[in-house]
């Protein structure tokens, strides 16, 4: 019974969690469920694709819970708001232009047929990076791509979540630049609207202007806004595993009324938030786990040009490959680019971010007394 309702909600500070490791999960099950779709017919059916898809949802879903709680605890040890959005702007933009530039100087060549000088000369070229980069048109079509399948044209289609991620730090910059994050109830009046905004759309639906964008800002906003309430409010919220089955129960029972997507994404978010401050201190693994290097980042916007690489050279010679082997060819190149990628642009711009925005200095958010950065803090992974 104690195990039941004990404590399980560790502390950032300490560094005792598995959430890179987790992020890196997701990441890798997005990238079995692209494979899926790059090669069946979509929506994917049959139960296994299927299961795999609802996997990859949720694996979003997490993303952004993870996302909410880790940017909140940035931003209260910020010392200013202007810090924090320096190191935001160095976390995103310098690997989203590497990968960009990958892009068109070495896949836009090969699906175009083009010579490179002959490719990058095109105006159309420059424009597509910029709008990609800008998130202006986050899956823009790869100009001259020969691929023969319209829904692979696009050479980034997962970075349509960026834009998301970009809006939501935008967000919790302005809501501490202006004091209102000091009032923790602003978060939960935020999670409240968006829940009532969820139910009415799931309820009525919309189909007007940018439908799908709508859709997806409610989706991730809940999982953002969840996160970041966890964070906030983690001295009263537990993660018991008491906790975890009522909101499963909650999820299950609400499923089919309009309230199932808030309900179903406060089950994902308590679950993943509990098992990654799970602890097994003299378990290899679980160290392994904790402190494994974090190339999410990069496994998420690199692994979708790979696969379009893969579809080009590979289903050339063998036009009946599996989505096992796909898979499996889909992780080996992408690790073998996601890795020296972290290490030759992403963490250097982290660390260069860091630095630019220790001399610089803006309206400082107002931390809580409590809040204030523990020396261990100033030690831990950038996030």
């Amino acid at each position: 019974m104690d195990t039941l309702f004990a404590n399980g909600h560790g502390r950032l500070e300490d560094r005792d969690n598995i959430f890179t490791a987790m992020r890196m999960a997701f990441a890798m099950i997005v990238v079995y469920a692209h494979a899926l779709q790059m090669l069946l017919p979509w929506p994917v059916a049959g139960a296994w694709a299927q299961a795999v898809d609802f996997a990859g949802q949720h694996a979003l879903n997490a993303f952004f819970v993870f996302s909410g709680y880790m940017i909140l605890a940035s931003l209260r040890h910020s010392k200013s708001v202007l810090a924090y959005a320096i190191n935001r702007a160095f976390r995103v933009f310098p690997l989203l232009i590497a990968v960009m530039g990958l892009v068109i100087c070495a896949l836009g060549p090969v699906l175009s047929g083009m010579s490179p000088g002959a490719y990058l000369s095109q105006g159309a070229v420059w424009v597509f990076f910029a709008q990609v980069v800008s998130q202006a048109d986050a899956t823009a079509a790869l100009p001259f791509s020969t691929l023969p399948i319209e829904a692979n044209q696009s050479a980034n289609a997962p970075l349509w979540t960026v834009r998301y991620e970009i809006i939501a730090y935008a967000g919790m910059g302005l809501l501490a630049l202006t004091g209102l994050l000091n009032r923790r109830w602003v978060l939960l009046a935020g999670l409240a609207g968006v829940t009532m905004v969820s139910a009415l759309h799931g309820a009525q639906g919309y189909s007007g202007t940018m439908a799908e964008g709508v859709t997806a800002g409610i989706r991730f906003a809940l999982g953002f806004l969840l996160g970041a309430a966890l964070y906030d409010w983690r001295e009263r919220i537990s993660l018991s595993w008491a906790q975890i089955g009522l909101a499963v129960l909650l999820a299950l029972a609400l499923h089919p009324t309009p309230l199932g997507q808030a309900a179903d994404i406060l089950a994902t978010a308590l679950i993943a938030m509990r098992v990654g401050f799970l602890k097994a201190e003299g378990s290899r693994v679980w160290r392994a786990a904790r402190d494994v290097e974090d190339y999410s980042y990069g496994i998420y916007i690199i692994h979708w040009p790979v696969g379009l690489l893969i579809m080009h050279f590979v289903i050339a010679w063998e036009p009946g490959i599996g989505t096992t082997t796909m898979m499996a060819l889909m992780t080996v190149f992408t690790l073998a680019l996601a890795i020296p990628l972290r290490h030759g642009i992403e963490k250097p711009f982290q660390t260069l971010g860091r630095r630019v925005a220790r001399g610089r200095a803006l309206t400082r958010p107002r931390i809580r007394p409590e809040e204030a950065p523990a020396r261990e803090a100033r030690r831990a992974r950038p996030i």
